[in-house]
This record gives C-alpha cells, structure tokens and sequence, in this order.
C-alpha cells in the first residue's frame, strides 16, 4: 500500500495518489482533516519495535504501508473550528504529536518525515536556507539583511533582478538529493545545467537533512548561472511529470531474483 498525507487542498499530492492508481499501485489518500477525525490511532511499542494503526473508519485501515509521501504543513484548523481555543490547541498538539511519533518510526519507504519544526519534513527558515545553499556551492543573489527581503519572495525577486534581463524562473524537484529529470528541467529553461549544480545540490539536501526526503528548489536562470530563490519541503510534483512518480515507486519495487 502506497500512502500520502496532505491537506485537502494540496492540488499535486491529489495529482501524485491518482497517479499512482492509475500505474496500479494500491494507494490510499489521507488529509488532515481525515486524520483528524480517524476512527483509532494507536500506536505501541513491543519487543520487534514500534508499530502504529490508523483505521480511518472507511474500511481503510493503514498498518505497514510500503511507502508514505508526506505534504502535511500542520494540522487542520477547520477540523476543529468551533472548539474551544484551549480545546483547539490541544487536538492540535495531539496530532502533530502522533504524526512525529508515528512516520518518525515507521519503517520503511518515508519521504518527508516530519521534524518538531514542520510535519512535512526539513523546512528551516528562508534565510537560513540561503545560507546552505551557499554554503553548499549553489549561486545565491546577494539579498538585504531584514524581515521582507529574507522571505521567499523577496529572495526570488533578487534572483530575478540579479539574472535580468532574461531572467528564466523554474522549479527544481529533488528526491534524496537527486535531481528528477535534469534534462526535462534544462528543457523548461533553455540552457544547459552547469556541471557543478547537481553536486551543490546534493550538498544542500543533505545540509537540510533531505538525504531521504521529496523536496522543491526554485531557481532563475540568466547570465550564464543558475541562481538559488528559495526552497520548500512541497515540491511542484505536476511539473516534474511521470518521472518523479516512476521514481517514487522505484524506492520500493523489489529487485528482481
């Protein structure tokens, strides 16, 4: 059974479970909300290790999953909307407790899981990011200390006023520090991916702890280089096509005796 956690309004992960389904994979879709209102969640500790149960009371019943995309942010506020705000808080911390508890032990295929920070895996603030990805060898645009300019915007729009005047913005999909698709990705920009970028960026996941993780880098291309503008633990799966999809099975198809 393939599983992936999203919130109910996250378009790719809709797109990636009917992907899935539609390779003949068994895959099961599961948002916050619907984890939320779970019929059991159990988990518990026994000789073998940890093991978790969520019956989401459907007839679906997630025990061992061969592999799990997680794209939960945070849990749902509408699930609990008309809670009280002590109430409220506390399901909430309730839930994120049990998702950190339960991908962070289970075993097997996980991509994204969660760190105390962010459910969806390794998401360090905008700055700080920029700060490995330059560390890690990637261009990164020089951009002014302060609140606007260290958000994700602002770091694009200095990648862009820095690759002007034929500045090309793209999206990079990165699974375990691998590019997907680098071919599809030099297509999308018109140019030829420089011979360090691809290292860089494998140093940059593994800065991030996304060794084993699914993730997204924006990039503008112009001058002659490819120029960092931000990263995020949500990776735009529609645009990394069928490639991202075949490489995601790939983690968990046996090798052939």
């Amino acid at each position: 059974m393939f599983v992936v956690l999203c919130d109910i309004e996250d378009s790719a992960a809709l797109w990636l479970a009917s992907r899935f389904r539609d390779l003949g994979q068994s895959c099961t879709l599961v948002t916050s909300g619907l984890l939320s209102f779970a019929r059991r969640r159990s988990q518990w500790i026994g000789r073998e290790g940890p093991r978790a149960v969520v019956d989401l009371g459907d007839g679906r019943v997630i025990d061992q999953p061969d592999l799990v995309i997680n794209r939960l942010l945070s849990p749902p506020v509408a699930a609990w909307q008309w809670a009280k705000p002590g109430e409220r808080d506390y399901a909430g911390a309730e839930l994120t407790a049990f998702v950190l508890s339960w991908l962070t032990a289970l075993p097997g295929a996980v991509r994204n899981r969660p760190s105390p920070t962010c459910l969806a895996g390794p998401s360090p603030h905008a700055l700080r990011a920029a700060v490995l990805a330059h560390r890690a060898g990637l261009d990164v645009p020089d951009t002014p200390f302060g609140a606007a300019a260290a958000s994700p915007i602002g770091l694009l729009e200095a990648a862009v006023r820095t690759a002007a005047p034929h500045a090309r913005a793209s999206h990079v999909v990165v699974l375990d520090g691998r590019i997907v698709d680098p071919g599809a990705v030099e297509q999308r920009v018109g140019a030829r991916m420089p011979e360090s970028f691809s290292s860089a960026v494998a140093r940059f996941a593994a800065a991030l702890g996304a060794e084993q993780a699914l993730i997204g880098i924006d990039i503008v291309v112009g001058r002659g280089r490819w120029w960092y503008a931000g990263m995020t633990p949500l990776p735009d799966l529609v645009g990394a096509g069928d490639a991202v999809v075949q490489d995601l099975i790939g983690l968990v198809e046996k090798v052939p005796a």
